[in-house]
């Protein structure tokens, strides 16, 4: 065997470990790829249970405690007789569902049903003071999201309709 032949054994051999190794890599980012995304489901799994782990925290926290309660009612009900350190804390409370709700609204709770979204926004801006809370303070923070801020507007729009 001259040295022509033994060069061109050893291109095909290269070559076919050359193919292997790039299966092999292939194969491998394949599999990594199926184990990110995977990871990136149980990862948007945690968070989608931990925001509502948050809400379940807050609603009790503001509807379980009398004071808490109290203070939510009279800004709901009447906000033009809250003092300065009541709309403060009112404000705090209401700026937490906000958050709490763009949260899942931009997880998509619900995929694209938004009838969840709609039941709770009326819920949330049936009372005049929510509705003021609303003008005031909810628009900025729903700013981050201009479909959820549409959606919102839709519902606010609503309820003032049904006010007047």
């Amino acid at each position: 065997m001259d040295w022509d032949q033994l060069a061109t054994i050893s291109q095909l051999v290269t070559g076919a470990a050359t193919l292997a190794v790039a299966v092999f890599l292939a194969n491998q980012l394949r599999l990594q790829r199926k184990d990110s995304d995977r990871a990136h489901n149980d990862s948007e799994r945690d968070f989608a249970f931990s925001n509502e782990n948050r809400q379940q925290n807050l609603f009790q926290g503001v509807y379980v405690d009398s004071e808490a309660w109290d203070l939510q009612w009279k800004g709901l009900s009447d906000y033009e007789s809250l003092t300065p350190k009541e709309e403060f804390r009112f404000r705090i409370i209401q700026q937490m569902i906000y958050l709490w709700s763009w949260n899942a609204w931009r997880l998509k709770r619900d995929g694209e049903d938004i009838a969840r979204f709609r039941f709770q926004w009326v819920q949330l801006l049936e009372q005049p003071g929510a509705r003021r809370f609303h003008e005031e303070w909810g628009r900025p923070l729903l700013a981050r999201d201009a479909s959820m801020l549409l959606f919102v507007e839709g519902v606010y729009e609503e309820m003032e309709n049904q006010a007047a």
